[in-house]
Parts: C-alpha cells; sequence; structure tokens
C-alpha cells in the first residue's frame, strides 16, 4: 500500500459535520444577545430619562400637581411616566414595552426639596 498524505472523506465530512454544529449553536446565541443589548440600551435611555423628570419635581415648585402622568417619546419607544407622593417621598414610575415586546417598568424616589 501507498503512503496518502491528503484527508480521508469520512475525516472531511466529520470535520464539516462539527463546524455546522458550531454555527448552528452560535447564531440563536449571538442573536439572543444582540436583543438583550437592545433591552438594555432602552432601559438605560428610558431610566435617565425618568430621573431628569423626576428631578423636576425634587428641585423646583413649578412642576404639575401630584399625582402627574404623561407619554413621552424615547428613541422611538412610548414611555409612560407617572409620579405620586408617598409618605415624605416621590416615586416616578415609568412604563414601556420593550425590545422583546415585553413590558417593563421602573421606579425611582426621591426627597422633595423643602
Amino acid at each position: 500500500m501507498r503512503k496518502s498524505n491528503g484527508f480521508t472523506l469520512i475525516e472531511t465530512v466529520v470535520a464539516a459535520s462539527l463546524l455546522m454544529m458550531i454555527i448552528t449553536s452560535l447564531i440563536p446565541a449571538t442573536d439572543l444577545l444582540m436583543k438583550e443589548r437592545m433591552v438594555q440600551q432602552q432601559k438605560r435611555s428610558i431610566v435617565n430619562e425618568l430621573h431628569s423628570e423626576l428631578q423636576t419635581y425634587l428641585w423646583n415648585g413649578n412642576h404639575p400637581p401630584l399625582p402627574n402622568e404623561s407619554t413621552k417619546r424615547i428613541k422611538g419607544t412610548e414611555a409612560i411616566f407617572s409620579f405620586t407622593k408617598e409618605a415624605q417621598l416621590i416615586k416616578g414610575c415609568v412604563t414601556w414595552t420593550n425590545a422583546q415586546k415585553r413590558g417593563d417598568t421602573s421606579c425611582l424616589y426621591g426627597y422633595p426639596d423643602q
């Protein structure tokens, strides 16, 4: 028998199947990571806007009476802001539908300037 320096058909098929298994498991994981990244970016932007809105209730007296609810569009996402008074704190909450089409809510509290 002669000495062969090439790959056999079986070795090539096994290598190709391993490559396809790796690719088919990485594509869904990458898609999930991209969606979660978008959700976190949305949340950061919306909570940052909630913080800014809450500051008007905390620092100056020229704000609408509590409880108050308003709607605002932030980077293409409609967010509903609501502000209420709880004991000595002012509670600001925002509700929106995130990139994965699920409802999301975040709340912040603050002491008003006296």
